[in-house]
Formats: C-alpha cells, structure tokens, sequence
C-alpha cells in the first residue's frame, strides 16, 4: 500500500536517532529509505516516537508488536519512556575512567576501589626499586578520585563530597538517584 504525498508532506524535515545521535533532517521519502519500523523518528508538530507508530510511517512497515512494560519500552539503542522523552543508552562501565563528568553506579565504583588498591600496592613494592614509579600515583590518584566525583554525582551530591571521613561507605552501599539528576540520567 503507497501512500500518495503532496508538495507540503514532501517539504517536512525529517529526523531520526541512531546510537543517541539525531541524524537529519530527510524528506519523507529519503527517511523511509533510512529507516526501520523501531527507529526512533521526530519531525515539527510530534514528540520522539517509533516510525510504525506514525500513521504517515505506518504503511511502510509491517504491523509488529513489541513487547513493552508500562513504564519504558527499548527500541534499538534509544529508550522512550512513558512521557515520550528520549533517553540515550547507558554508558558502558569503565567507557571515561578519568572523567570528572556523569554518574556510575555501585559496582563500578566498588571495582574502581579494588583496581586502586591492587595497583597502589603494586607501585608501593616498585618503588622500593625504581623511584621513578611514584609517578605512577599521579594516573592513579586521578583515576581514583575521578571515579569517586561520578559516585558522588550518582547520589546527586557535589564531587567534594568524597573528602567527608567515611563518605566511602555511602558511596559503596547507598543506591543513587533512580531518575535523572543534575549530572546526567541514571546509569542503570
């Protein structure tokens, strides 16, 4: 079944999200060529929703049902929620070990602790040989208190906060916030 476009439908600007990325903007005709039923599509006038569930998509692909539950459903590398917003998939652990920005979850954080101590007490024995392996605290401490800032922000609490005497424990066994915060959305 075609559809027959007029001049105005043919002249809508067209978008698609592929790997959290917005890709666009297409004609209608360029953008069904690009797609697939579960892609996550958005033009003027709408919110982000899949192609099929547009009735101007809709015929290009075949009915399908995905399963869903009633709070979010996942299509390919983007998550819609209830409300429609689209949510960019969750970071792989480890993906920016050195960065101040973000949230990681428990058990990032918990590895994070185990690397650090493994590798501090590998470079306390170096440098009883080599003193020149002191430097190596200096990735290390980054490494450290990098990983301890994203804990931080999972709890929606400033950076800083690692510096509070016993704060690790909070971060080791308190969960964070389940929704998007000031520092990004929730790792989970």
């Amino acid at each position: 079944m075609a559809i027959n476009l007029t001049k105005k439908e043919e002249k809508v600007n067209w978008y698609y999200s592929r790997n959290g990325n917005q890709i666009g903007p297409f004609e209608l005709s360029e953008l069904v060529k690009q797609i697939e039923g579960d892609t996550m599509v958005w033009r003027e006038g709408i919110e982000w929703t899949t192609a099929r569930m547009l009735p101007e998509l809709s015929s290009y692909f075949p009915a399908h049902s995905p399963q869903t539950n009633a709070s979010s459903s996942s299509y390919g590398s983007v998550q819609m929620t209830a409300q429609n917003d689209v949510v960019p998939p969750p970071k792989k652990m480890f993906s920016a070990p050195f960065s101040f920005d973000g949230r990681i979850r428990r058990a990032e954080y918990g590895i994070s602790l185990i690397i650090y101590v493994v590798a501090f007490s590998f470079l306390k024995e170096m440098t009883y040989s080599f003193s020149i392996a002191a430097l190596g605290y200096i990735p290390l401490l980054w490494f450290l208190w990098a990983q301890g800032a994203k804990r931080c922000h999972d709890r929606n609490a400033s950076g800083w906060f690692q510096l509070i005497p016993f704060y690790v424990f909070w971060m080791l066994f308190a969960e964070g916030d389940a929704n998007t915060n000031s520092y990004g959305p929730n790792p989970k």
